[in-house]
């Protein structure tokens, strides 16, 4: 795989002991063949101007430590495996290594295939990546196009061909448009799974599979970034057939919650968690907030009784239109709306800086995904808080225990 990186002759210089040392303090593992060495600041990538200045006004000032060691990993050009908890910065550590490589490359053409392609669980996170990533693709004049469910087929496929450096997309309309011929996959160059975990969780196993499949074979070699917050088997079953010679990054014990993030574990009686909610609610200092149910059923019970409280309150669940879910989002995160009830829909990845509270009404089936929700608060430079309603059915009562006595130690 070809390199798109100018190591700094400040990093150059940096001894092993010093690299070992900066990787302790940070908590940054790692494992694989010639992993370069790690950043300190931004200025050490040697930025072309236009990123510079477009990191500054973003008020991107440190890496974190996931971006400390990825970047220079993958503007190297290397395979990555991405391990580290949800609000890290993972969205940055790849857009702008992508950046760097769109600038190797002549502006696409009407018609052209894309080069570059981001694929996410859920159409939500699609569209905050594309937000996220467009500003950056602006910065350096490359187009790219949002590609996901609930938007017709004949605009999506319109825009493709006008062209488009980087497709955002999540798996199932992807491989309708590749069935349909309105999008190729044979200029991949690089391919990135964001929230990979949650995809494999969601049964997308097969269509990543496919997607990876369609990607191979390109006229250049493929570099694949699969990012994680956990290492369920599966990833690493994909990783086995995705990835070649990687640089596997794990930043933090796996599979814990940030140590921003306070964790209350309440014991009741299903007929009991109504008026804990109401309580628990009534004791946060100030929105906003996030309420995760396990059905569609529960999101629209929850929400009426918390309108009925008063309560600034509103539902988001897949059956709910998905423009309306789109300005919900956008809503919530302008602070419009207080408290956001959801089904897991709003767990995987969705970036919401300012959450103060995620109360777990209804506890999860797995612990994974325990792990993502309770990542919705205490995103970087944040505190939070998450309380979860345990009763006796809870199918993560014993896993939830075993984790909150690791963290316990950790800490």
């Amino acid at each position: 795989m070809w390199s798109y990186y100018d190591e700094n002759e400040k990093v150059s210089r940096l001894s092993d002991e010093v690299v070992d040392e900066i990787r302790w303090k940070n908590g940054i593992h790692i494992e694989g063949e010639d992993c370069p060495k790690p950043i300190e600041s931004f200025h050490d990538l040697n930025l072309p101007p236009e990123l510079s200045t477009y990191l500054a006004k973003k008020n991107f000032q440190v890496p974190t430590p996931i971006q400390m060691q990825s970047l220079s990993c993958v503007m190297s050009g290397r395979d990555i495996i991405g391990l580290a908890e949800t609000g890290s910065g993972k969205t940055l550590a790849y857009s702008l290594p992508l950046c760097m490589l769109l600038r190797t490359k002549a502006p696409s053409n009407p018609g052209d295939t894309p080069v570059a392609l981001i694929l996410t669980p859920t159409r939500e996170l699609m569209q905050q990546v594309f937000m996220n990533v467009s500003e950056m693709l602006d910065v350096i004049r490359c187009p790219g196009n949002p590609v996901c469910g609930g938007v017709p087929v004949s605009t999506q496929t319109i825009a493709l061909r006008e062209g488009a450096d980087v497709v955002v997309a999540t798996p199932g309309r992807l491989l309708d448009l590749c069935k349909r011929g309105a999008l190729c996959l044979d200029k991949i160059t690089y391919l990135v799974m964001d929230e990979a975990d949650r995809m494999l969780g969601m049964g997308m196993e097969e269509q990543l599979r496919k997607i990876v499949g369609l990607a191979t074979g390109t006229s250049r070699a493929r570099q694949t970034l699969l990012w994680s917050a956990t290492l369920p088997e599966s990833l690493e079953r994909l990783a086995r057939s995705a990835v070649l010679n990687p640089i596997t990054i794990q930043v933090g014990p796996g599979g814990l919650i940030a140590p921003s993030v306070q964790q209350n574990v309440v014991f009741l009686y299903h007929y009991q968690k109504p008026q804990k909610l109401l309580e628990t609610l009534r004791t946060t200092p100030y929105p906003p907030v996030i309420v995760f149910t396990s059905s569609i059923q529960n999101v629209d019970y929850v929400t009426e009784l918390l309108k009925q409280e008063q309560f600034h309150a509103s539902g988001l669940h897949s059956e709910k239109p998905q423009d309306y879910r789109f300005k919900l989002v956008k809503a919530f995160r302008d602070g419009k709306v207080d408290i956001l009830v959801a089904t897991d829909v709003a767990s995987r990845g969705l970036d919401f800086p300012e959450v103060t509270h995620v109360i777990n009404y209804d506890l999860p089936d797995t612990i994974e995904c325990y792990i993502h929700r309770c990542g919705r608060t205490g995103r970087i430079g944040h505190h939070g808080i998450a309380t979860s309603f345990l009763t006796l059915d809870c199918k993560i009562a014993e896993e939830l225990k075993e984790m909150l006595e690791r963290e316990t130690v950790n800490r």
